[in-house]
């Protein structure tokens, strides 16, 4: 969309002038900085996204609505959070929020206040007033499994008998709804502290743990060493200090967290597979990965022990 065309939208539909764009990054949306009297953020989203892009601010303005730390929506000046239009004969959605002007926060610093507020979020997400995606095997195990199928992948039998094994392990516990990429590249830390959750993009309903899990893993993702292994148990130990001021697990749940961090590989690998397609990745990768699944079953048993 042309710079000059998304001005003159901000002039006429947020009362927004005396502005400059500054392109910030292309996703599933085209994002910008707005520079002018206030900073404030502008995402451009195609009609592939559309659905995504209408849950996103609908929670982000519910969260607002409670008083919960989230970018503020900037409505138009007919009241309206999201502004359909059309260019270059595409329909597209228009999303306007304040800039926070923060950076993602060195959780190993503050894992108690970060589980305080995700335990908040979760306690306010169980009174969201619509229906999220459910998320469960076919999500967390099985598209990754379909894919190495496709990929006539020799080991899939072990990829199989392995995820078989984890969803056993969690299948029971219980669903709620989740931010479901709550990652620490989804927090801004202001310079006075203060935290941001942002991106609902991929709210689900899905096991709580999946959220706990992810913020809290501390492991490279591609060498498993001693060291972070340690980092993990410290930083979740602290984490569920925060947490449990606002939600309770149970102890099943607080034992799951090593099952869910096994998870998260075939998970994460079917997404990066769905976005940049089947070939994006080789045998050697794949037998890389198995390496690391079967290094940290090594661990789990370590890790678990140290929760009890």
């Amino acid at each position: 969309m042309d710079e000059r065309y998304l001005q003159e939208i901000l002039s006429e539909n947020y009362g927004i002038d005396n502005h400059s764009l500054e392109f910030l990054r292309e996703g599933g949306a085209l994002t910008y900085i707005v520079n002018g009297e206030a900073k404030y953020l502008i995402k451009v989203i195609g009609a592939a996204f559309f659905k995504t892009a209408k849950q996103s601010v609908s929670i982000m303005r519910y969260l607002e609505g409670n008083g919960f730390p989230v970018p503020k929506t900037i409505l138009t000046k007919s009241g309206d959070a999201i502004l359909e239009t059309e260019s270059d004969g595409e329909k597209k959605l228009i999303v306007l929020m304040e800039f926070i002007d923060g950076d993602e926060p060195e959780l190993e610093t503050c894992p108690s206040e970060v589980g305080a507020l995700v335990g908040r979020f979760h306690q306010l997400m169980n009174e969201y007033p619509a229906e999220l995606v459910p998320h469960g095997k076919e999500f967390f195990i099985d598209r990754y499994l379909d894919f190495l199928h496709k990929k006539n992948y020799l080991h899939i039998k072990e990829y199989e008998e392995l995820g078989e094994r984890l969803w056993n392990k969690v299948k029971d516990l219980p669903h709620a709804n989740c931010h479901g990429d709550l990652h620490r590249g989804n927090l801004l830390q202001k310079p006075d502290g203060h935290i941001y959750l942002v991106d609902f993009d991929t709210a689900c309903r899905a096991p709580v743990m999946f959220d706990v899990m992810v913020m809290c893993d501390m492991t490279d993702y591609f060498n498993l060493k001693q060291e972070d292994i340690e980092l993990t148990k410290e930083v979740y130990r602290k984490f569920l200090l925060g947490y449990s001021g606002h939600c309770t697990l149970s102890r099943e749940e607080i034992l799951s967290f090593p099952h869910w961090v096994a998870i998260r590989h075939f998970q994460l690998q079917a997404t990066i597979l769905e976005i940049y397609g089947i070939d994006c990745i080789d045998e050697g990768f794949i037998d890389s990965q198995l390496y690391w699944l079967n290094k940290w079953q090594e661990a789990m048993a370590q890790f678990t022990e140290s929760l009890l």
